[in-house]
Order: C-alpha cells, then structure tokens, then sequence
C-alpha cells in the first residue's frame, strides 16, 4: 500500500545513522523524523514468506522478542469477528519467537501486540499495535483495510479499548509500504547502528543500503 492510500502523512521514526557515513541521517535524539521519500530501496526482494530473515543469526541481545506472543489467539478471534483478514506474514512473524528473537533494537524496542484492531474513525480500517519503544514513546501499528496494509506509527498508544482510543489521524504517520518492507527495513538499520557504534560486522546488504541512502541524497542535494 503506497503512503497516497492512507489518510497519514508518510515519516519514518528512526535513529541517526551518521556514524555509519549517512550525512542525511543526523542523530537529534533517541528518534527523528525523516522524510519518508528520502529512504533508498531496500536491497532485498521479498517474498513474503521471511526467507530473508529465516536463516539469519540469533543475536545474544536486544531482540525484540522471545517470548510467544500471549495476546495473539485473543486478537485472530476479534479479527474473525469483524471480518479483519490479517496478512499471513505478519501472523507467520508473531507465531514465530524464533524469527522475533532474530531481528535486535538498539532503542530497546519490544514486540508488543493489542489484542484487539482499532477502528480508524470515519474508514473501513483498522489499527493493531505490534511493536513499542522501551520507554513509550513511539509505537508502530500494522494499518489494515479490507484491499491492503501498511504500517503507521504513532507517539499514541492504542490498545484496543473504546473508552480510551481516540485516534487522530495527524498524530499517526505512515512508515512502511507492507509489514515485511518495514520490518526489513528496522532489522537492516539497526544491524547498521550496531556494526557503526558498537563494532559488529558489517553485513554487505547493508554496504548496499548506505551507498544507496549517499546516492539518493546526492541526487536529491541533500
């Protein structure tokens, strides 16, 4: 789903990637807000099975999750019930502590599911919330709508609740063309971060990237 499809304004929350050579990428805090047009594509094709990530190492910590996902089955059956299908790689993710354990966050982020979707005021669409910042200050949420997905993220945390959810649409910013390209793209950046800050290989995919994110900002001048 492209950014155009949505009613939120397309950013991407992240950190800063100076250390690592990306001039376009300042590190101002914990996370930024970059322009979402500015990111390169991703080096990878996605099949939407998550081969790509499947054979990867386990790092030894800072995983995002390793743990089954307890609010799952309550969230599928809330689904069934409103007619919400879910994209099978998100639930094939969030059935796999496996997979989880593979993908780290230098931020400290965590798998953190709502057990029920959130209904986008004034749409078909729902919201249901699958990954939060350690200390709350940003969540991401798999965006659906009966003839697609994306993901959005928002400093609003959502759980479900109708006494509490009050959505506002320029709170919520649209970061990711599907599940499996954001995820992608988190795992890919923060395997960046910790190879720049903290000495870990670097991975040749993500050479690519940085030499894609220097060639986008020279074409655009940045």
């Amino acid at each position: 789903m492209r950014a155009r499809e949505t009613p939120f304004r397309p950013f991407w929350w992240a950190f800063g990637l100076e250390a690592a050579g990306v001039a376009a990428r300042p590190a101002e805090g914990t996370y930024n807000r970059y322009e979402f047009e500015t990111l390169p594509a991703i080096p990878q094709e996605l099949t939407g099975d998550l081969s790509w990530l499947a054979g990867r190492a386990t790092p030894e910590e800072w995983s995002i999750g390793t743990e089954p996902v307890a609010e799952l089955p309550e969230l599928e059956a809330a689904c069934e019930r409103i007619g919400l299908t879910l994209p099978a790689v998100f639930l094939d993710f969030l059935r796999s502590p496996r997979l989880q354990s593979k993908i780290r966050s230098c931020t400290a982020c965590f798998i953190s599911v709502s057990a029920r979707p959130v209904r986008v005021p004034g749409t078909d669409a729902h919201l249901i919330r699958f990954l939060a910042d350690q200390q709350g200050c940003l969540f991401w949420y798999l965006y659906v709508t009966p003839t697609g997905h994306a993901v959005v993220a928002s400093v609003d945390y959502y759980d479900g609740s109708p006494e509490r959810d009050h959505i506002e649409n320029d709170l919520i910013e649209f970061c990711g063309e599907s599940f499996e390209s954001f995820l992608y793209r988190f795992w890919l950046e923060n395997e960046i971060w910790f190879a720049a800050d903290e000495g870990d290989p670097m991975l040749e995919e993500a050479e690519e990237y940085i030499r894609r994110y220097r060639a986008t900002a020279a074409t655009r001048g940045d």
